[in-house]
């Protein structure tokens, strides 16, 4: 009969509605759990980096980003329920992280990247003229250069170290070519005032010259005229 036709329909049309219900949380709990490991791996790596900087180069942070990242380990232990991942928990711990632990470590770590490097710019340029390898400063530079951005600081620039290490190698290189050229005080603050166009004939005192000689520098400088409009 008719009647039994259409009950035999509405049953199987409840059959695939449980089918495809199914096959959607199936999906969901896929693209939850995916979620999740990707936020724990990505607060592992940040505590990882926060480690291995206060170890290389002294880093800390304030009182309040701590307390930002202490909420984010009980957000992400909050979100595993009955060994399921709780789709609601887990939003407002990616919301946490996004909004709060994240950009509280990147604003720390470049407020302490530009005090950690303040000054070796003006450094490297007066050093530029006196080593032997000059393309050495474009190097060195350029680590420090990539170390400013928190988030880039995993990534491995020559498939070996990452920009932290090689921002920690190029703080120290800094110092040790300071150190192998033996400058005297009155030599550095002379050089500084070189490569900022401030230096003068009357600079040139008899230490200078000395050490001018001795290096073999005669041709790194050069007499110029200031033209002085009256």
């Amino acid at each position: 009969m008719l009647s039994d036709d259409i009950r035999a329909a509405i049953k199987n049309m409840k059959k695939l509605d449980l089918i495809e219900n199914a096959a959607q949380n199936a999906e969901r709990r896929a693209k939850n759990d995916k979620d999740f490991s990707t936020l724990v791996s990505e607060f592992t790596m940040s505590t990882i980096k926060l480690s291995e900087a206060n170890k290389m180069l002294g880093f800390s942070i304030d009182q309040e980003t701590l307390l930002n990242i202490e909420e984010g380990i009980s957000r992400i232990e909050s979100v595993i329920s009955s060994s399921t991942v709780d789709e609601s928990e887990l939003l407002a711990a990616k919301q946490h992280f996004s909004k709060k632990v994240s950009p509280s470590l990147s604003r720390e770590w470049r407020e302490f990247h530009q005090k950690k490097t303040a000054g070796l710019s003006a450094k490297l340029s007066s050093l530029g003229g006196l080593v032997q390898n000059p393309n050495q400063i474009g190097i060195i530079r350029e680590q420090i250069t990539k170390g400013a951005d928190w988030i880039g600081l995993s990534l491995k620039e020559d498939g070996q170290h990452t920009r932290l290490e090689m921002l920690a190698d190029g703080i120290n290189q800094v110092g040790m070519l300071e150190n192998k050229l033996n400058l005297s005080d009155e030599i550095k603050g002379f050089i500084l005032q070189v490569t900022s166009g401030k230096a003068r004939v009357t600079d040139v005192t008899p230490v200078i010259l000395d050490w001018i000689k001795r290096e073999n520098l005669g041709d790194n400088f050069v007499i110029s005229f200031r033209n002085n409009k009256l």
